[in-house]
């Protein structure tokens, strides 16, 4: 990048850091008694939409992350310094071809697995059309597609099933991925992957991770179907969802659930307070241990310039 070219970005990005202070967002979030918020990670532009903008899993060395333009086909994958946020190395336009021409179009949240020696990123890929089957897709941790994937089983949305229906409202009873397929979460202890719909969601669609053959449903107990599941992680013997929805009517506090992965009973983890000016989503979460600690990692977009990493210490 020319001198010229690199001043010019440098203000931009001064800019969109000045912008997104003043609708303050990362700067008066806060943690809780239960969550302890040790650092936020603030990244704008190009560097907004690949570190995070979807997705972020950890290998306990760095974290990884999913950003997607769906409209033009465009999405990204990055590895980033776990203390700094900093992107180390960042591939653009990762969806391969062959998929763009059947109309792939978005990869979701994304999780890391060690499998039969391999350190792998299992990618969810939605389709534009709800019909189709949804994928995930296999990268290598250097950012490289493998080479497999899979489809994840869906169905035909016929006049039976309420075709003319919005995708949560449909008659399907447990027709797999009506509505895309947001995250997938691996569990390489026991070499499960998991995936939900988006809205919806009472229960978890099972598959064998290394083939990633479809082995059963588990039912989501001990609540309302869950809507706006953006990402998830396994950690410790439960699933933990990262749920985009407000907690009442005008807060903007954002849950954090989890599901007994023996028994399918949810319950509320966390609530997050979140305040600011602008309508955010937040998007995907991870889990790690360091030092005899637990921590929870969720990546909050601000829908304009700007992705916010957020990190807790689990206390208690």
């Amino acid at each position: 990048m020319s001198m010229l070219l690199t001043r010019i970005w440098s203000l931009l990005c001064a800019i969109a850091v000045f912008i997104t202070g003043l609708l303050g967002l990362g700067e008066v979030h806060e943690g809780t008694a239960e969550l302890e918020l040790v650092s936020t990670h603030k990244t704008v532009l190009l560097d907004a939409f690949v570190s995070g903008s979807q997705g972020i899993t950890t290998d306990g060395e760095y974290y990884y992350t999913s950003g997607s333009l769906a409209g033009i086909q465009l999405c990204a994958l990055a590895k980033l310094d776990m203390e700094t946020g900093e992107v180390i190395e960042q591939k653009i336009d990762v969806i391969p071809d062959e998929f763009k021409q059947l109309q792939y179009d978005h990869i979701g949240d994304i999780s890391y697995a060690e499998v039969d020696g391999e350190k792998l990123l299992y990618c969810s890929l939605e389709n534009l059309d709800d019909n189709a089957d949804h994928l995930v897709l296999i990268y290598d941790t250097d950012l490289n597609y493998t080479g497999r994937y899979a489809a994840m089983r869906g169905y035909v949305i016929d006049e039976e099933l309420g075709s003319n229906l919005p995708a949560d409202q449909r008659p399907d009873a447990g027709q797999f991925l009506c509505d895309g397929i947001p995250w997938c979460a691996a569990d390489d202890e026991n070499n499960r992957l998991y995936c939900s719909r988006y809205k919806g969601a009472d229960r978890l669609y099972v598959y064998d991770l290394t083939t990633l053959e479809f082995l059963y449903e588990l039912p989501i107990t001990g609540t309302e179907p869950l809507n706006r599941i953006q990402g998830a992680e396994v950690f410790d013997g439960y699933l933990y969802l990262n749920i985009d929805h407000a907690t009442a009517d005008g807060e903007k506090n954002r849950i954090v659930g989890k599901v007994d992965l023996t028994t399918g009973a949810y319950e509320t983890a966390f609530v997050r307070p979140i305040t600011g000016l602008i309508d955010w989503e937040s998007e995907g979460l991870t889990l790690f241990e360091k030092d005899g600690e637990t921590y929870l990692t969720i990546t909050d977009y601000d829908h304009t310039v700007a992705t916010y990493i957020h990190t807790y210490r689990i206390v208690g």
